[in-house]
């Protein structure tokens, strides 16, 4: 039994949908009580789902689709702004988690409306479909690259980000037999 081939834009749209559900969820635990942090486990939760949803390829009706990515590249631009926005609310917190989230969102946006486009290529440009594996891989490789530092960018300032043990101060347990490792100086 074989798994099914799925598209590249499917994966690197649903590799920013996953980053961005990470960095929202992330923002929950600082900033709950406030709107911001409803905001944030509402649409975090819903990027996770949608990440898989991508993946399986979603409904296979094209009015359907269509209307689904219509009604996404609306959700993920608005929900992206709504955030910053109420980033600056009360109780809210502006930083480097509600920027990569919007970015992550604008990203997946594009993605959507790429995917859209390439589906539909009358009157657009046609994208060549890869063949070979290694530019597939190579360009997987940056996506996955990218969409990581701007998660792990958005994490760091979250309250887990905050507590997190800065790489070198930690270490392994003391274990007999081992020769004993320590970072830092």
């Amino acid at each position: 039994m074989t798994s099914p081939v799925v598209p590249l834009g499917r994966v690197l749209l649903a590799f920013a949908l996953l980053g961005a559900g990470v960095v929202n969820l992330g923002q929950v635990r600082g900033v709950l009580p406030a709107a911001q942090g409803w905001l944030a486990l509402a649409v975090g939760t819903g990027e996770l789902v949608a990440a898989v949803v991508v993946l399986r390829g979603g409904p296979g009706r094209r009015g359907a689709r269509d209307a689904l990515a219509t009604a996404a590249i609306g959700l993920l631009a608005g929900v992206s702004v709504l955030g910053v926005l109420l980033a600056y609310a009360p109780g809210g917190h502006l930083g480097a988690a509600a920027a990569a989230a919007a970015a992550l969102q604008l990203v997946a946006a594009g993605g959507v409306g790429a995917t859209v486009r390439r589906a539909h290529p009358a009157g657009s440009a046609r994208v060549p479909a890869v063949r070979r594996p290694g530019p597939a891989l190579a360009l997987l490789f940056v996506g996955a690259i990218a969409v990581s530092t701007v998660t792990t960018a958005g994490l760091t300032d979250t309250a887990a980000g905050e507590h997190a043990v800065p790489h070198g101060e930690h270490h392994l347990p003391d274990l007999p037999g081992l020769e004993q490792h320590h970072h830092g100086g």
